[in-house]
This record gives structure tokens, sequence and C-alpha cells, in this order.
């Protein structure tokens, strides 16, 4: 069976074409080739009517003239790339200058391409389709980026809508739990019970704060509000955060640094990523086992290392155990309820700070996380806050 021939339609078929230039046969001879072309037609004889006719024609090339009167198409072509989306218009420059240095200023003036008079039809056409083939492509890869952001935009507010709506009720479970806490009539086994559900749920609620500082990160970076923080003033009252867990696991949490010693950071973020890498030293280590935080002047600025006594990190994990959904799976060990997503969190705000943190071994056992941060300016006298405050201790 014969159809008969099959005839394809090139993707320039008619597309809109501006000839500008001020000789009346030459736009008449370029008309009369792009027509053969199936091209549609557009002339101006000079630059001030080329800019007119932008936006009214709407041309998908330009073939522009350099020697014209009153403008020169190299001072066409540089407006018109001063235009919005001017920048993405193809132009092809026509001359018949013979000044060796011609080329050049086209190009610098951001032209696409460039042929000297007399114009030849076969490489003209040639020309044009290899950049309206760009073009093209272009706003496949363009309307592509715009889909693309849009879905990520609309996957960002239905993220953050679901967070929310977690957030709400979770902080209710919260209050709940610590008012049945307080009751007298309460039991030591429901005490017990309550202490275990209230630190699932401060858990639960550093995990959804993580995902959501994790998603503006990746847009716009965090916002950090730096101060100078005294160490050893201010751990004792962080490890306070986390006696609750402590206990109900068994286990001790100290901590150690000398005096005066500062840092120069965000507090609220600090604060949670030695919450996160305290949260998991608790979680990943034996009942009855220690967990420790170190604080240690370096030469460029200072050294934080929150370590435990659990069953450490395998050495195929310590490259990958920053990215973002990435769990410890020990075998013959329980796995734990989290999202993979605090030590992610901690790397986040660790580069923010403009600092780096990795895990190291803990002698004989265990894991060791280290922070390393810029150092503070000096303290001024009366801002420490912490004279009277030993260089370590208990929780």
């Amino acid at each position: 069976m014969n159809d008969g021939p099959l005839f394809f339609r090139r993707a320039d078929h008619g597309a809109r074409i501006l000839v500008v230039d001020d000789d009346a046969l030459a736009r008449r001879s370029l008309r009369a080739m792009l027509e053969r072309g199936y091209y549609q037609v557009e002339t101006a004889e000079g630059g001030e009517r080329a800019l007119e006719l932008l936006s009214t024609y709407k041309p998908e090339l330009v073939l522009l003239d350099i020697q014209m009167p009153r403008m020169d198409g190299l001072e066409v072509c540089r407006r018109i790339r001063e235009l919005p989306n001017g920048e993405l218009l193809p132009i092809i420059f026509l001359t018949g200058d013979e000044r060796p240095d011609i080329h050049a200023q086209a190009l610098r003036a951001k032209g696409d391409d460039f042929l000297r008079k007399p114009i030849l039809s076969p490489e003209l056409i040639v020309r044009i389709r290899s950049l309206m083939r760009i073009k093209r492509l272009q706003a496949e890869v363009q309307a592509e980026r715009d889909n693309l952001l849009d879905l990520q935009k609309q996957r960002e507010q239905l993220f953050e809508f679901i967070v929310h709506d977690l957030k709400n009720p979770l902080s209710a479970i919260q209050v709940g739990l610590e008012l049945m806490d307080e009751r007298d009539e309460t039991s030591a086994a429901s005490r017990a019970q309550l202490r275990r559900l209230r630190d699932t749920a401060h858990t639960m609620g550093r995990m959804i704060q993580n995902i959501l500082d994790i998603g503006r990160a990746e847009q716009v970076g965090l916002d950090l509000h730096k101060s100078s923080v005294p160490l050893s003033a201010w751990l004792p009252s962080l490890l306070k955060e986390m006696e609750s867990q402590a206990k109900s696991r068994n286990h001790v949490l100290s901590w150690d640094c000398p005096p005066g010693l500062h840092i120069e950071a965000d507090q609220e973020f600090l604060r949670r990523l030695l919450l996160n890498l305290l949260d998991n030293a608790l979680k990943y280590s034996p009942s009855g086992s220690r967990t420790w935080i170190t604080a240690q002047p370096t030469e460029g600025g200072v050294r934080l290392e929150v370590r435990d006594e659990g069953h450490g990190i395998p050495d195929d994990m310590r490259d990958r155990i920053f990215g973002k959904f990435v769990r410890v799976k020990k075998e013959g060990h329980d796995p734990h309820f989290g999202s993979g997503l605090g030590l992610a969190f901690c790397q986040l705000v660790a580069e923010a700070h403009e600092g780096r943190i990795w895990v190291e071994d803990n002698s004989p056992k265990g894991s060791a996380f280290v922070l390393e941060l810029p150092k503070a300016r000096p303290a001024r006298a009366g801002e420490s806050g912490e004279a009277d405050e030993p260089p370590g201790g208990l929780a």
C-alpha cells in the first residue's frame, strides 16, 4: 500500500523575521529570499522604525544591516538587548563594511551571527535555521525551568502547610503531658511514662522544625543573627534542656569548657544544632552510659565536641551521615524513630557559620561529633556574665 510521500513541516516554518536595512533594493531582495523559505517577513528602513516594530510585529529573528544613517545597526542591537526578553532575540548582522574590526564590533554589541554582503540565499537560510533551532531549545529549557520552579513552589507550600498542621497539635500534646506530669496524684510509674512521651514529643518537634529550616535554607539560606555566646555559662543551660530525656534513659550528661571562651554564632541555631547531636547521642547509646560536651579554643576559632559511648558510626557511613534522609542502621540493634534530617540540619548550620562538622571515633567506643566555628571578637569588660562559672561539671 502506497499512501504517497510524507511532507514534514519545518519547526521554523512561518517564523516572523524583521529585515532592517536602509537600502530598499536590499530589503526587497532579502524579502524574496525569505519568503521562498516560507518565512513571514516585515521590513524597516532604519533603526527607529525597527525598534517600533519590535513591540507590534514581535519578530522571532532580526536581520540587521550595520551601516545605516541616524542610528547604525550596532546601536540598534545594543538597544534591543536592553529590552525585556531582548537578550534572547536572535540577531544576524549583515554588512558590506570592509573594516577589519567590524566583526569584533558586532560581537561586542551582542550580535548572534555575522554575514558579509552580498548575501547568498543558501547560506542565509542555513544560518537562520541554526539560530531558530537554538532559540527553540532555549524556549523549551526556559519553559521546563519555569514548570519546575512552579512545581517546587507548590511542593514548598504543601510542605509548610503539612508541617504547620503537625506543629499545632504537637504543641497541645506537649502542654497536656506537662500538666499531667505536674499532678500530685500521678504515680511514679505513670510519671516516668509521661516523661518518655514528653521526650518523644520534643524529639518530634525538633524533627518538624528541622524539616522547615532545611526547606527554607535550600531556597534562601539561613538567616543568622550572630552574637557573642559565653560558652561556659551557656552550655549548662543547654544540657538542662536534655536533663529529663537523659534521666529517663539513665544517662549522665556533663560538660567541660575553659572560663572566658566565647563563640560568634546565632545562639538559637547553635542551640538546636547541639540539641540534635545530644538527642542522637542519647538515642544511640546504651542505658547508663555517658554523654558529654567539650569546648576548646583553636588557633582560628572554637572546637566543640559531643561525645557518647554508643555503637559508633560505621566507616562507610561517615562521608554520607550528614546527607538528607540518611539513617544509621547497625545490625543487631533496633532502628530508632527519626527523619534522617537532624544531621543534615547540623551541617547547614555549620556551613552558614563558615564552619565545618564531622564525626570521629570516640575511643574506646562511641562517636565524637566535632564542630569547628570561628572565634568571637574579644569580649569587653562586664559582657561575659560568667565570672563565677566553674570550668565544667554535670548537667
